[in-house]
């Protein structure tokens, strides 16, 4: 496995001090009339029906076809995230920044699906319950996107001075690293411990309206996919790729 692939505790305090850097270095250099966008948000997540893929030594390859999840995005810890943008004034159609933000995963270990490949060495073609093999799956403490986006934006008006001026549709993308917490319980053994993976996408549409000079709210729909490979657990690994559909609202702060 490459160096880029190995699973590493998620230093929180590194990855800020690091982002506070460039945030400082980058958007220092803003000319007098660039507009500035800080961001807040929450919201909810829904990830498509995918395949689950464990992998354990002893000839254990089994993969559980189109599995389910829920995202419990209310419950503790609740979805939310965060957006710095920066635009070369007020009035700029594009704009440049970094994101984070914190979704959720909880397989349905209940469900009854089909399961192929090989377990122990011997071959599996049948209907099983997911938890009869995999206890639990979850990333509750997050799969945690953090991207540096692009987003293009239209003016309905003439902003600040009438009505459809405070609408502002926008659109973007963006592409970075994932850093989901991996918590599993296979075969008794139970394990904890947040991953580098990556890249992660997401693609996002909304419209933002302007409250006041400074205060805005907007609301957005989302959709991001990753390909988590090779999620590591004791003696094996469990694979997945989610697509999922977020919706989310907040507010900004323009500066």
């Amino acid at each position: 496995m490459s160096e880029a692939r190995k699973h590493l505790p998620f230093p929180m305090k590194t990855t800020a001090f690091f982002a506070t850097i460039f945030i400082t270095a980058f958007f220092g250099t803003c000319g007098a009339q660039a507009e500035l966008v800080a961001s807040l948000f929450g919201g909810m997540a829904f990830t498509e029906n995918n395949d689950l893929h464990l992998k354990q030594s002893g000839g254990t390859d089994l993969t559980f076809h189109n599995v389910s999840y829920e995202g419990k995005d209310f419950q503790s810890p609740i979805y939310y995230g965060a957006r710095l943008t920066y635009f070369l004034s007020p009035y700029s159609h594009w704009g440049f920044g970094l994101e984070f933000f914190h979704a959720k995963l909880y397989l349905d270990a209940g469900e009854t699906v089909r399961v192929t490949g090989t377990r122990a060495g011997a071959p599996v073609d049948d209907r099983e319950r997911v938890g009869d093999t995999i206890s639990t799956f979850n990333i509750s403490h997050g799969l945690n996107f953090l991207t540096a986006d692009a987003m293009y934006r239209w003016f309905l008006g003439r902003r600040g001075e009438d009505f459809l001026g405070r609408f502002q549709p926008y659109v973007g993308s963006g592409i970075g690293a994932v850093i989901p917490h991996v918590e599993s319980t296979v075969a008794g053994a139970h394990f904890e411990q947040y991953q580098w993976h990556g890249p992660g996408v997401q693609f996002f549409a909304g419209t933002n309206f302007d409250l006041t000079r400074h205060w805005s709210l907007f609301v957005e729909y989302k959709f991001s996919y990753t390909d988590l490979d090779s999620l590591s657990i004791p003696g094996g690994s469990l694979s997945l790729s989610p697509l999922t559909h977020h919706l989310v609202t907040g507010l900004s702060f323009r500066f």
